[in-house]
């Protein structure tokens, strides 16, 4: 007969701590050193602009947009190349200025070719956006260091905190 396991066999299972207790802040690392390198907010807000000028010809059904007809071929040019231009600046963000130029005058004729702009909701956002991606600077290399010598600070003084030590205690 197999004898039940003793209490502090079990025990052990609850207490182990995690393997990699840090992935999830890598992960969070990590994105926030891309979206810093990056036009991050204009591209996201200038592709929401696309999306919004695209959505009431998507949404339809076959037969509105082949009733559409060349017209409708419009909203998908005009949104699609409010897409594609964020994407390209978020991938090529040093190539981000004729992007943001082609968007800006996509978002400005989606007002009388594409349903009001999408209901001036997607105009705006495509106008706003193209702002941002044009008007965004990447950071300097002593900014970079700045932020990655205030990250090894931060973690620095988290290590202190778990192994006890207190940084601001007399000697």
């Amino acid at each position: 007969m197999d004898a039940a396991p003793a209490p502090d066999d079990q025990a052990g299972v609850l207490t182990d701590p995690p393997a990699e207790p840090g992935v999830l802040r890598r992960y969070r690392r990590a994105f926030t050193r891309f979206r810093r390198t990056r036009p991050f907010w204009g591209c996201l807000t200038l592709a929401l602009g696309g999306w919004f000028v695209l959505k009431p010809v998507v949404g339809g059904s076959f037969k509105m947009i082949v009733q559409l007809g060349a017209g409708g071929m419009v909203v998908y040019l005009l949104g699609g190349a409010m897409i594609l231009a964020a994407a390209i600046a978020m991938v090529a963000p040093a190539q981000r200025h004729f992007p943001a130029i082609m968007a800006a005058g996509s978002s400005v004729a989606s007002l009388p070719l594409a349903n009001l702009g999408g209901w001036l909701v997607g105009m705006f956002f495509g106008i706003v956006g193209s702002g941002l991606v044009f008007a965004w600077t990447p950071y300097t290399e002593a900014q970079l260091e700045r932020f990655a010598e205030r990250a090894r600070q931060r973690d620095e003084r988290r290590q202190n905190r778990r192994n006890g030590r207190n940084p601001h205690a007399a000697p």
